[in-house]
């Protein structure tokens, strides 16, 4: 016995080798070798700045601190109106998506009315609103909010009702004919087939609508994330620029991870682990 403990016992290197393949593993050694290749990218080209030129700079930024006592770093107050702005815009965009999306994968007449307008509209890149609502409504609070709503809205009314139509006429048609009512059709028919179209198109939404309002704002803001990160541009200071432009990434994937992850997790808590399927099925068997 304890020669075969001894035969299958890993070699010193496997832990090393599993760590590396591993989901966490994977991610620390990529972000290691992106700093390393960025390091090396500063001696060949000067005005890439450092990465602890960012980090620095960064620190003054959060923290509030000073450039020489000429002027304060500011972050939070430019986060905080960014974020309302992208939440009135994501809210108004997300709700005129469901209700367009489902009114195009329920009636054919509406399909024939919208579904070619909206098409269109997905096609239209973030930046051409941010130009258009800039055009429409000036400098101020509406023009970031619109756009959000704009590059928002298309995404989510798409999949909306392709989740609709996804949905088995065999269905509706006998939960009517066993005389389920609309709010029970609703909730386990309607609801649990399109959820996952809501998710979908929801991601998309908030990835490209956090670009549109970040656009908007470099165009026609007097305050927030966007407008800021312009500051620095105009300033010359690329660390600046750079760092401002890396928290737009790290807000992005925060709000992936921590926020739809999770949701679309407890919205999908009905359904069965393939190893629980597996088990249902072994019991059936047996």
């Amino acid at each position: 016995m304890t020669t075969l403990i001894q035969e299958v016992e890993p070699e010193p290197d496997s832990t090393i080798k599993r760590w590396l393949v591993s989901d966490r593993g994977a991610t620390i050694s990529a972000a290691v070798l992106f700093l390393v290749m960025w390091q090396l990218l500063t001696l060949f080209a000067p005005r890439v700045p450092t990465p602890w030129a960012v980090v620095k700079i960064m620190w003054i930024e959060v923290t509030g601190g000073d450039y020489g006592s000429v002027r304060k770093g500011e972050f939070w107050n430019h986060y905080a109106a960014t974020l309302q702005r992208y939440a009135y815009g994501l809210a108004i965009g997300f709700t005129a998506g469901v209700l367009v999306g489902a009114l195009i994968g329920a009636s054919n007449i509406a399909r024939a009315l919208i579904s070619d307008t909206v098409l269109v509209l997905l096609a239209l890149p973030a930046f051409v609103w941010a130009f258009l609502t800039t055009m429409w409504f000036g400098i101020g609070w509406q023009a970031p909010v619109l756009t959000v709503a704009f590059t928002a809205f298309p995404f989510v009314a798409v999949n909306v009702a392709q989740g609709v139509r996804a949905i088995t006429p065999d269905l509706r048609h006998m939960s009517t004919a066993f005389g389920v009512t609309p709010v029970k059709r609703f909730r386990h028919l309607i609801l649990a087939g399109i959820t996952g179209y809501v998710f979908a198109g929801l991601r998309f939404a908030m990835i490209v609508s956090w670009n549109g309002v970040l656009l908007s704002e470099w165009f026609n803001g007097q305050v927030g994330v966007g407008f800021r990160t312009r500051y620095w541009f105009d300033a010359n200071r690329y660390p600046g620029f750079l760092g401002w432009v890396i928290s737009f990434i790290i807000f992005v994937v925060a709000l992936d991870r921590l926020v739809l992850t999770k949701l679309q997790a407890r919205a999908f808590r009905w359904r069965k682990t393939n190893d629980e399927l597996d088990k249902d099925l072994l019991a059936t068997v047996g």
